[in-house]
């Protein structure tokens, strides 16, 4: 068939949509000589689309990616009674850890034609409770929500992560605090360490008090004791990397000695490394330190950080994957705990190695310059 529509001719090879004017489904059909229905019906490749000769598909693609066309999503939608959107909730999708955790969702996405929309709330419930009601109300399919829960249901298939609680709505992926905490505390105690500082988490943090039972629990049955004093806990949720460093100096401004410290999280234990070695410390000489996550900086610090690795990535394609198992009403699925990693790097040593070094330090005999 030939173009007869000299305003649909592409004009030194661009199309009409390369200067921002939106070729419709009805001007389209016009060009082709075929009704918007049977274009329709063609382009997004239903069953009913196998009736029409090959060569009109064909020509009907060919036209369509020629001249730059694109189905009018929500109109689609509405046909299909599918948006194949998922939102995505979370406090600040600025750090490593929430990052980590949305690329593996979204890489285990690819292919399945959903697509997500992303929302920060800035540790706002008001802001939660907005992005909530307004992805429902745009049409997604399905929630991810990342240390945020709303007050009440949805009313759409969720999956949450890193949460305080696990709502009967939801569908819950999380990390074996428990487990983590004990490979850590064993880990310093297996070194000889018995002064031990802890960085608390924030409260109205996901894992806060799951943590802290463990760190309690932990100590109470290796012997370690817990010491109000070298116990701080980050105040805000929206920026722990500046907390850990004021937990650092709050802890050294206690007077109290200790030759270790577990911080609540990996972006906390990199500042509070930071505020040792800016007040004279070395790591791990003179204090080793503990993270937990295994986000991605925490290898390439200096030094290079010892950890609990929370999968991050597979958490993500987990939640990814229970999302598309709830889709399809999959009655068999089950909240999901992860058992964490203990990384040993270079952020720890035994106390007693360092007391060495810093010995050996001190008796080095001064050198003499000869005449």
């Amino acid at each position: 068939m030939h173009l007869k529509s000299k305003k649909l001719t592409a004009t030194k090879g661009r199309s009409k949509s390369d200067s921002g004017q939106r070729i419709t489904l009805r001007k389209l059909a016009e060009h082709l000589g075929l009704s918007r229905t049977t274009i329709s019906t063609i382009l997004n490749d239903v069953p009913e689309a196998t009736r029409f000769p090959e060569e009109t598909r064909r020509r009907v693609a060919e036209s369509a990616k020629k001249l730059g066309y694109r189905p009018n999503y929500f109109a689609r939608s509405l046909g299909r009674k599918r948006s194949y959107l998922i939102g995505v909730i979370a406090p600040d999708l600025g750090n490593g850890y929430e990052a980590a955790l949305l690329s593996g969702f979204e890489r285990r996405l690819l292919n399945t034609g959903y697509t997500c929309f992303i929302s920060n709330h800035f540790w706002s419930p008001p802001l939660l409770e907005r992005h909530v009601v307004t992805l429902c109300d745009r049409g997604a399919e399905g929630l991810l929500l990342i240390d945020s829960t709303p007050s009440e249901s949805p009313g759409i298939p969720t999956v949450t992560i890193c949460t305080d609680r696990s709502p009967k709505w939801s569908t819950r992926v999380s990390i074996d605090n428990a487990f983590g905490i004990w490979e850590a505390i064993n880990h310093l105690a297996g070194l000889g360490h018995r002064e031990i500082a802890f960085i608390k988490g924030p409260e109205g943090n996901g894992d806060t008090e799951d943590r802290w039972s463990a760190v309690l629990a932990t100590c109470k049955k290796l012997g370690v004791r817990v010491d109000p004093r070298l116990t701080v806990q980050l105040e805000r949720l929206d920026r722990h990397a500046e907390e850990g460093r004021i937990a650092a100096q709050k802890l050294l401004r206690s007077g109290k000695r200790f030759t270790s410290l577990v911080a609540y999280n990996d972006i906390s234990a990199l500042s509070a490394m930071t505020a040792l070695r800016e007040a004279g410390h070395k790591v791990p000489e003179d204090v080793s330190v503990m993270g937990f996550d295994d986000i991605e900086f925490a290898s390439i610090a200096c030094p290079p950080l010892t950890t609990i690795r929370q999968p991050l990535h597979e958490m993500g394609a987990t939640a990814a994957e229970l999302l598309l198992r709830k889709f399809a009403n999959d009655e068999s699925v089950r909240n999901i705990c992860v058992r964490p990693e203990l990384v040993v790097r270079s952020s720890t040593c035994p106390p007693s190695l360092a007391r060495r070094r810093t010995e050996a330090r001190v008796q080095e005999p001064s050198l003499t310059k000869c005449s």
